[in-house]
C-alpha cells in the first residue's frame, strides 16, 4: 500500500497553490492524506464536492469528543473548543444571531466612507518609497475593525504577534501556540472588562449587552468571540489585500486597467478573493452518517477537508485558473466557504478591498514594485499566506 501524502502542501511560488491539487482533482478527488497529527482524513479537491462539504450539515465542525481528527497534536485555534467556527446548530446557530446584524450589506454600507476617508489619509501620509504591506494593508483593516468593535484602539504590535503565533503551523511549539493564545484572551478580558466601564457603540457594547442582559454569552464565549473578531477582521484581510496588490503589479497590466477602467473593481476584488485566497482555506469536518458526494462517498465518522485553494482553481469551473481575468464572469469562489459556516465578514472584507482598490488607483496610479516580486520573502509555517513585505515606488 503506497504511503499518504502529507497535508497541507506547500505552496507553490509566489502563494500559488501546489501540483498536487490539480492532479488529485484529476485522478483523486477524494483521496486521503496524512495530516500533522498522524490522522488521516479525505481531501476533496473538485468544486463541486467542495460545496457539498461546506454545504451539507451532515459534516460536523463540532470536533471535542475523544479520537476526533485535529490538524495537528496540541492547541490549534482551528481545533479549540467554544469559537464561532468550531460549534454546529443550534449552538453556532445561538453565537451567529448576536453579531448577524453587524455585518449586513446595509450596515456594511454606513462604514464605507470612513475607510475611503482613512485610506486618503494614509495615502497624503506616505513617502515616496513604503512597504505595502506595513503601511496601508494592515493599518486599514486594523483600524476598521477597532471601529466596528467601537474600541479606540488596540496594541496592534502584540495583538500581530499573537495572531501569527495562533496562525503558526510549524515555527512553534504548541506550547508556545497555547501561550500566545491565554496572552491573548487574557489581553481581551482585559479589553472587555475597561469596555464595560466606559460602554461605546460598537460590537463590543453589543456582545457585553448580550452577556450581561441574561446567559446569551457566557464569559469565556464574549473572550473568545472577541480574539476571533479581532483576529479575523485584520489577518485574513491584509493579507488578502497584500496578495492582491503583488498580483496586481507584476505583472502590472492588471493594475493599469484597473486605473483605466474603474468601474472593474467590484468583479477584480472577486477575481482577487479567488485568486488569492491566504491560506489553504482547510478545516476538517467529520461525517455523521454515510454521505454521497458528487465524486464519491464519505463514511459516518470520517474526517474530510474541503480545500477552498483546490475549488478555487477547478478548471472545470474557472477556465485557465491562474490567469487574472478582472471582469471573469460565472460561479462564485469558494473563499468565503458556504452553508452555516460562511464567513460572517465577507459583507466587511469586500467593502474594504473595494473600498481601498478604488482609492489606490485613483490616487496612485504609477505605483510600482522597487524590488523583483520573486525575490520578495513570504511567511512561512504559517496557516496565513501572504508578502512578508511588498516595497513600492509612488
Amino acid at each position: 500500500m503506497a504511503e499518504l501524502e502529507s497535508y497541507p502542501f506547500l505552496t507553490g511560488p509566489r502563494g500559488c497553490p501546489h501540483a498536487r491539487y490539480a492532479q488529485r482533482r484529476e485522478s483523486d478527488p477524494l483521496g486521503r492524506v496524512r495530516l500533522p497529527s498522524g490522522d488521516v482524513v479525505a481531501l476533496a479537491t473538485r468544486y463541486d464536492d467542495v460545496v457539498a462539504v461546506l454545504s451539507d450539515p451532515r459534516f460536523s465542525r463540532d470536533l471535542h469528543y475523544p479520537g476526533a481528527p485535529r490538524m495537528f497534536e496540541g492547541y490549534n485555534i482551528a481545533d479549540s473548543p467554544g469559537s464561532l467556527m468550531n460549534t454546529d446548530p443550534p449552538e453556532h446557530t445561538r453565537l451567529r444571531r448576536l453579531l448577524s446584524g453587524t455585518f449586513t450589506p446595509r450596515q456594511v454600507a454606513t462604514w464605507r466612507p470612513r475607510l475611503r476617508a482613512l485610506t486618503h489619509e494614509l495615502i497624503d501620509a506616505l513617502p515616496d518609497e513604503f512597504d505595502f504591506v506595513g503601511e496601508l494593508a494592515f493599518p486599514l483593516p486594523v483600524q476598521m475593525i477597532c471601529d466596528v468593535m467601537g474600541v479606540a484602539g488596540i496594541d496592534t504590535e502584540r495583538v500581530r504577534g499573537w495572531s501569527d503565533a495562533m496562525l503558526s503551523t510549524s515555527s512553534l511549539t504548541s506550547e508556545q501556540k497555547f501561550a500566545a493564545a491565554m496572552e491573548f484572551y487574557t489581553y481581551a478580558a482585559e479589553l472587555i472588562a475597561a469596555h464595560r466601564d466606559e460602554p461605546g457603540d460598537g460590537l463590543l457594547s453589543s456582545m457585553i449587552e448580550a452577556r450581561d442582559e441574561g446567559d446569551q454569552l457566557s464569559q469565556d464565549e464574549l473572550v473568545r468571540m472577541t480574539v476571533g473578531l479581532f483576529l479575523a477582521g485584520h489577518e485574513t484581510t491584509g493579507s488578502v489585500l497584500a496578495r492582491s496588490m503583488l498580483r496586481l503589479l507584476d505583472p502590472r497590466e492588471g493594475y493599469e486597467r484597473l486605473t483605466a477602467e474603474p468601474e472593474l473593481v467590484t468583479t477584480a476584488v472577486e477575481e482577487l478573493l479567488r485568486l488569492e485566497t491566504p491560506g489553504e482555506g482547510a478545516m476538517i469536518r467529520v461525517a455523521t452518517e454515510d454521505v454521497e458526494l458528487p465524486s464519491g462517498t464519505i463514511g459516518k465518522g470520517e474526517g474530510v477537508i474541503a480545500a477552498f485553494v483546490g475549488a478555487n482553481n477547478d478548471p472545470s469551473i474557472f477556465p485557465d485558473p491562474q490567469t487574472l481575468v478582472l471582469d471573469r464572469k460565472g460561479p462564485q469562489h469558494i473563499t468565503f466557504g458556504r452553508g452555516a459556516h460562511f464567513c460572517l465578514g465577507a459583507n466587511l472584507a469586500r467593502m474594504e478591498l473595494q473600498e481601498i482598490l478604488g482609492v489606490l488607483v485613483e490616487r496612485l496610479p504609477g505605483v510600482t514594485l522597487t524590488e523583483p516580486a520573486d525575490d520578495l520573502p513570504w511567511t512561512k509555517g504559517n496557516l496565513v499566506h501572504r508578502p512578508v513585505r511588498l516595497p513600492v515606488r509612488k
